[in-house]
């Protein structure tokens, strides 16, 4: 009788999860430990100890307040600060979005090398649309599927881990000691901080707990909830960036292709190395597909004065506008990119060469790719000081939550994660602008 009940108490904090753990994160979590090792692991744990407290922070909220997120920052800041965040934390989920379409086809292009690319991001991009508008009621099932797709992704890294046979020692200093290398790439550490403490999956957080019908006596299940989808999704990016690490790191090979990201499974599974890991770059990315487009969707929608349920219609209609833009950019980038040798040459030159001279010379197409994932991760911090602000307004607003004011602690906390983020969105902008013109063509 134990175990439905657990079941019952956990969900919204998973659905975020799932979203938290992408391509994008894949991606980043590797190429961080490949070019790394283990030294940033204290920073993918921060972050997500970070994510964890404002999960736990707009849980709270949802389930105390009888407003919704953006419905109260239109009536305490004003309506038009309301459009405003919404249209930029739709930008944020938007950007997301071409991450998760390059990754996917980055994937499944790797997985059926005779198919064309361009299938992959129209595929999946379709098969989101139509799973939206294809349930009248879609949060039991996104629950349930996300609950599975995490779960899922965290036993195969766990067990490829194993495999790749870490050194313990180092990665407790990793995760101990905090350290910035000298040579650390700034887009890729703005990447894995904006992937990980992700403030507008947070916001979405209190939609989810109002969709899941948690009322004031749910608080202790929105508790269990939160802190397991957290332990979840944190241990999923530090096991990612230890397994890089310990299998890319001493060899000098740097993940920017799939071919690459494939062979940190290499030694664990022989030659089924890329089908095992793009079949689990799949289920991070189609989890994302969906959950990351509702997000744009609800929190536009509100903003706009709408409301912000998830099943609505305009809901619906804003997170397909938010799967079409990321589609349609992904697939100009990948058409801006150099060609890349047929899948049979490629095959004979990987025979011909050693495993590490193959992965570190991508093709330049596979590598254009991954770096525009990793600058669509780090984009979108641009997009946060204003929901940031909002954040700090609504979170502190005791009447919101029926005279329940957060303690001097809690209110600490937010006032930190505010100017982390506004620090972040302010480096990211000095660092990644020339990386940003020279992906777009620019002068």
């Amino acid at each position: 009788m134990q175990s439905p009940n657990v079941l019952r108490r956990i969900g919204p904090a998973f659905i975020a999860g799932a979203c938290i753990i992408g391509p994008g994160s894949v991606t980043l979590m590797s190429k961080i430990g490949s070019s790394h090792g283990y030294s940033l692991l204290w920073l993918a744990l921060l972050s997500g100890a970070l994510m964890a407290g404002f999960l736990a922070l707009f849980m709270r909220f949802g389930i105390y307040s009888d407003e919704t997120f953006l419905g109260l920052t239109g009536k305490r800041i004003g309506r038009w600060y309301a459009v405003l965040c919404g249209i930029s934390l739709f930008s944020v989920d938007a950007t997301f979005q071409i991450g998760n379409c390059l990754g996917v086809t980055t994937a499944m292009a790797n997985l059926f090398a005779s198919m064309p690319k361009l299938v992959w991001p129209v595929a999946f991009t379709v098969l989101a649309i139509a799973f939206m508008f294809a349930f009248k009621r879609i949060y039991r099932i996104i629950e349930k599927m996300m609950i599975f797709l995490l779960v899922m992704m965290l036993l195969a890294f766990l067990a490829n881990l194993v495999w790749a046979r870490p050194n313990l020692l180092d990665a407790l200093k990793g995760l101990s000691v905090p350290t910035i290398p000298k040579d650390v790439n700034w887009v890729a550490l703005a990447g894995l901080v904006a992937t990980t403490f992700c403030i507008v999956v947070a916001f979405f957080q209190s939609y989810l707990v109002k969709a899941k019908g948690w009322g004031e006596r749910d608080f202790a299940s929105g508790a269990t909830d939160t802190v397991l989808a957290s332990i979840v999704f944190t241990l999923i990016g530090c096991v990612i960036m230890m397994t890089a690490a310990a299998v890319l790191y001493e060899k000098k090979v740097t993940v920017d292709s799939a071919e690459a990201m494939a062979a940190q499974l290499r030694g664990v599974f022989g030659p089924h190395a890329k089908t095992i890991f793009c079949l689990g770059f799949w289920a991070a990315a189609f989890s994302s597909f969906i959950t990351n487009s509702l997000i744009g969707g609800v929190l536009l929608n509100d903003g706009l004065g709408f409301g912000g349920k998830l099943e609505s219609m305009p809901t619906r209609i804003f997170a397909t506008c938010v799967l079409l833009i990321g589609m349609t950019t992904a697939i100009a980038i990948m058409h801006a990119t150099p060609a890349a040798p047929s899948a049979p040459a490629a095959v004979v030159a990987a025979a011909a060469k050693s495993e590490a001279d193959t992965v570190a010379k991508p093709r330049a197409k596979g590598e254009l790719e991954v770096k525009a994932i990793a600058l669509a991760q780090a984009v979108t911090m641009l997009a946060v000081p204003l929901g940031a602000i909002a954040m700090v307004v609504v979170l502190f607003d005791r009447r919101a939550t029926k005279g329940r004011g957060l303690s001097l602690w809690a209110k600490a906390f937010v006032l930190l994660g505010a100017a982390i983020l506004l620090g972040i969105a302010a480096m990211t902008y000095a660092k990644i602008k020339p990386q940003l013109v020279a992906l777009l063509g620019g002068g």
